[in-house]
C-alpha cells in the first residue's frame, strides 16, 4: 500500500489500524519513509508511517482538455435524460404502460401463462424486438434472458421444497441468433452473450433450454453449439457453414452434407440425439399463421411502372 493510499483511507475515517494489519509486512519497508530507518516492530513502523503529513501531488492539467459536458453544471446531462424519456422509441422503458405493469404481470406475459382454460396447452409468446434501438438491443435481450432463467431457478427451488418436478419447462428460441451470441468479443455483444451462454451451460436442470436459429451457424458462439444436441440444417451455400455441419457428422456420413446447397424450400438435414441416424426431412409449412418471409421478386418489380409511395404515412409509422 502506498502513502497516498494510506492517507486516502485515513481521510475516509476508516479504522487505519485494522486496514494496515491486512497489509503485507514486507511492503512496509524503510524506503517508503524517504530515509534510512530500520524499525524493530510493526507498531514502530506505523508511527513512522504517519509521523508527518504528506500532501497529494498537484495534477498537471496543461494537456487535459475539458469536454463539452464539463462546464460545472448538470444542464446538458438533464437535457440528455429528458430526450431519452420523451423518445417514443424508448416508450417501452419510460412510458406510462411500463409504470403501471407489475412484475407478476410481466412474468405471466413472458411465460405465456393463461388464467382461463385454453384448448391448447402449448403457449407461445413472441417478443418482437424489431423496433428496439440497436443501442439497447443486447441489454434488452440479456435482461429478458436473465429474468426467465432466474424464474426457472427459483421455481425449481420452490418445487424442491414440495418434492415436485418442473411444471413449466421453457424453450427460448432466438431468431437471427448471430446478433446476440456471435463469436465476436466486442463489448456490445457481451451482455446478451453471457446471459444466453449461461442458459446453454446450466439451464437444463432448471427447465430452461435454448433453440438457436441463424443463417450463419459458423458465426455462432462455440460455447452455445457445444451444448446443443439436435441440429436442423436447411439449405446452406457458404462453405464455412457447410464444413461446420460436416464436423458434426460421423466420418461415414460426411457425404450427406454435399446435398446442403441443393436442398429445396422446407427440406432440412436432421442430426442429433432426437433421431437414430442423420437424414433429410421435409418440414411442413405453417397453416394459419404463415411468417412474412417470402422472397421479393426484384427483377419483376423493377420492370414495372414507378409506384406512388406515401412517404407521409411511412414517416408517421416510423415515429411511433
Amino acid at each position: 500500500m502506498s502513502r497516498k493510499g494510506a492517507l486516502k483511507i485515513l481521510r475516509k475515517r476508516v479504522d487505519v489500524s485494522r486496514e494496515l494489519n491486512e497489509v503485507n509486512k514486507s511492503r512496509l519497508d524503510p524506503f517508503v519513509f524517504g530515509e534510512d530507518i530500520v524499525c524493530k516492530n510493526i507498531e514502530d513502523k506505523y508511527k513512522r508511517y504517519f509521523a508527518k503529513k504528506i500532501d497529494f501531488e498537484v495534477a498537471v492539467r496543461s494537456k487535459i482538455k475539458s469536454g463539452i459536458y464539463a462546464d460545472g453544471t448538470l444542464d446538458k446531462f438533464i437535457d440528455r435524460i429528458e430526450n431519452k424519456i420523451h423518445n417514443k422509441r424508448l416508450g417501452f422503458l419510460f412510458g406510462d404502460a411500463s409504470r403501471d405493469s407489475s412484475f407478476e404481470d410481466t412474468m405471466k406475459q413472458f411465460v405465456g401463462y393463461k388464467i382461463k382454460s385454453s384448448k391448447s396447452n402449448q403457449n407461445i409468446t413472441v417478443i418482437d424486438l424489431g423496433g428496439v434501438p440497436f443501442e439497447v438491443l443486447s441489454i434488452t435481450v440479456s435482461l429478458i434472458t436473465r429474468i426467465l432463467f432466474e424464474f426457472g431457478f427459483y421455481y425449481k427451488k420452490y418445487l424442491d421444497g414440495q418434492n415436485k418436478t418442473c411444471e413449466t419447462p421453457l424453450l427460448l428460441i432466438y431468431e437471427e441468433a448471430h446478433k446476440y451470441v456471435p463469436k465476436s468479443e466486442l463489448v456490445k455483444f457481451r451482455a446478451s452473450k453471457n446471459a444466453i451462454e449461461r442458459i446453454a451451460k446450466e439451464g437444463r436442470k432448471y427447465g430452461v433450454t435454448l433453440g438457436i436459429i441463424s443463417q450463419r451457424p459458423s458465426e455462432i458462439s462455440e460455447t452455445i453449439f457445444s451444448q446443443c444436441n439436435t441440429f436442423i440444417a436447411m439449405r446452406l451455400t457458404n462453405p464455412d457453414d457447410q464444413n461446420y455441419v460436416k464436423r458434426l457428422l460421423p466420418d461415414s456420413m460426411g457425404n450427406i452434407t454435399d446435398t446442403l446447397p441443393s436442398l429445396k424450400t422446407g427440406e432440412a438435414l436432421l442430426i442429433g440425439e432426437s433421431i437414430e441416424m442423420p437424414c433429410i426431412v421435409k418440414i411442413d409449412e405453417c397453416g394459419e399463421h404463415k411468417p412474412s418471409s417470402n422472397d421479393i421478386e426484384y427483377i419483376e418489380i423493377w420492370q414495372e411502372q414507378w409506384k406512388n409511395v406515401d412517404f407521409k404515412k411511412i414517416l408517421e409509422e416510423w415515429k411511433k
